[in-house]
């Protein structure tokens, strides 16, 4: 074989291996599992910072720069920001050059040498060719601008989407963060009751023994150690759990969690209500009712890509190089070729996909309308449901409160009563299980409330002016 043609079929054979783009590999467990972090987060500031927990205030702040739900939505604004880029581009001379060297073996029959009037002409050559072909689509009917139309409301819904996915991640890292402040809080009330009960136990046993008290008795005091004991266990899972799912949110291991939760330990705190917006006003601080209206115009927009594509589209083409079967002459004034001219493209029978295609458009506009009025009526009943939520859970806490003022009283005339011998030690532990009874309600029903106030600055859109919180947990 020629060393030439050797060479150049081992040079194609070398390119046809080659492939550029990532060669893909599995994340390892280390790149997917948490990992502990030493670097300072500084605390991001917003609607979260109205229960004054410095522990939940961090939390937040590293969910909104480690949690995979927001390095997803980053992703996602990155590809529509590259796909608006593709349309852009579309509305600009399109410039590409090229070039070849082949071996062309004519046909002695073919159409080519039929109108040739030379006897033996020369049907074996290497052809030599370089060029350029340009394009610019004239766009009159506005197919393009229609397409950068649709491209830059989906990148606004995708940066809406992001803001949407921050708010849901800031919400849900609060919450977790109460949860664990509640559930210890009433893991320690329920420890409590447990201790007394065992002390009542005890107590019953003792007047058993000395004939003051019934074989029932005792068991009846048994069986409410048992079932305080029993109250504590389902509590401190419930403490776990939190922490194991605010893990996901975080990306940060349960250990380095539960460090940052327990350095600081407030008595949790109820913000103030924010004030409800308007309808109107709801529709801007939403970001995800922003982001469905930015979907709802990238809809309309694809309707007149759609309709465009049923109108004449005109462009200049132009191309120009130089060929020629012999080196030597490659670079001659002869060798030179070129073309320039518009181009009329006009589509006159397409067996009705074309008009097809515009009322699937007109229906996906129709869908994403719908769903926009889905989102601003579920909006509304958002707002309203953590309103009466919240509404219902301050009346519950007031008379909750008022009541544990009560056996706190009644707590303290026991321990009167026990001092100057007037009653026995065990009336004294009968009030406090009662005060640790209504104190586990109370205690309940704010960490409800808590999620209730939560749920309402996220249904508001999250950006609400920050509330000096009117009261503090119950005492311990």
């Amino acid at each position: 074989m020629n060393p030439s043609r050797l060479a150049v079929s081992l040079s194609l054979i070398l390119l046809a291996g080659c492939a550029v783009g990532p060669d893909y590999r599995s994340p390892t467990p280390a790149q997917l599992l948490p990992s502990a972090t030493t670097e300072t987060e500084p605390e991001a500031a917003g609607w979260w910072q109205a229960f004054q927990d410095p522990a939940l205030n961090r939390l937040v702040g590293v969910a909104l720069r480690r949690s995979p739900d927001l390095a997803s939505a980053d992703a996602n604004i990155r590809q529509a920001r590259a796909a608006l880029e593709i349309n852009t581009g579309a509305q600009w001379p399109q410039l590409n050059a090229g070039g070849r060297v082949s071996r062309d073996q004519l046909s002695r029959r073919g159409e080519a040498l039929a109108n040739i009037p030379f006897a033996n002409p020369q049907t074996l050559f290497t052809d030599y060719r370089a060029g350029f072909d340009a394009s610019w689509e004239i766009d009159l009917f506005g197919h393009t601008a229609r397409g950068v139309e649709a491209g830059r409301a989906r990148l606004d819904a995708s940066r809406e989407q992001a803001a949407d996915a921050a708010l849901r991640v800031a919400a849900e890292t609060a919450r977790l963060a109460l949860d664990y402040r509640y559930w210890g809080l009433r893991a320690d009330n329920a420890a409590a009751q447990a201790r007394w009960r065992a002390e009542l136990a005890r107590l019953s046993r003792l007047q058993f023994q000395a004939g003051l008290a019934g074989a029932g008795e005792v068991d009846q005091a048994e069986a409410e150690r048992l079932r305080a004991d029993a109250q504590l266990q389902p509590l401190l899972a419930a403490r776990q759990a939190t922490l194991a799912a605010l893990g996901p949110l975080t990306s940060l291991p349960t250990e380095q969690l539960r460090a940052l939760l327990d350095a600081a330990m407030p008595n949790p705190r109820l913000p103030a209500a924010p004030a409800a917006a308007l309808p109107s006003e709801l529709l801007l601080r939403r970001p995800d009712l922003r982001a469905a209206e930015r979907q709802l115009a990238a809809a309309s927009a694809d309707i007149g890509v759609a309709a465009a594509e049923q109108y004449p589209r005109f462009s200049l083409l132009a191309s120009g190089g130089w060929d020629s079967v012999r080196p030597g002459d490659f670079a001659a004034q002869a060798s030179r070729y070129w073309s320039l001219g518009p181009q009329l493209s006009l589509p006159l029978f397409a067996g009705g996909r074309l008009q097809a295609q515009v009322r699937a458009r007109e229906a996906g506009y129709d869908a994403a309308l719908a769903q926009y009025r889905k989102a601003v009526l579920q909006a509304l009943a958002d707002v309203e449901t953590a309103l009466l939520r919240s509404q219902a859970g301050r009346v519950q806490d007031a008379r909750l409160a008022e009541g544990e003022t009560a056996l706190q009283r009644q707590l303290g005339f026991a321990r009167q009563r026990v001092a100057v011998g007037e009653a026995a030690q065990s009336h004294v532990l009968e009030a406090q299980l009662q005060l640790a009874t209504l104190r586990e309600q109370r205690l309940a029903a704010r960490q409800a409330l808590s999620a209730d106030l939560i749920a309402l600055y996220k249904a508001l859109g999250g950006d609400m002016p920050l509330s000096t919180p009117p009261s503090s947990a119950p005492p311990p």
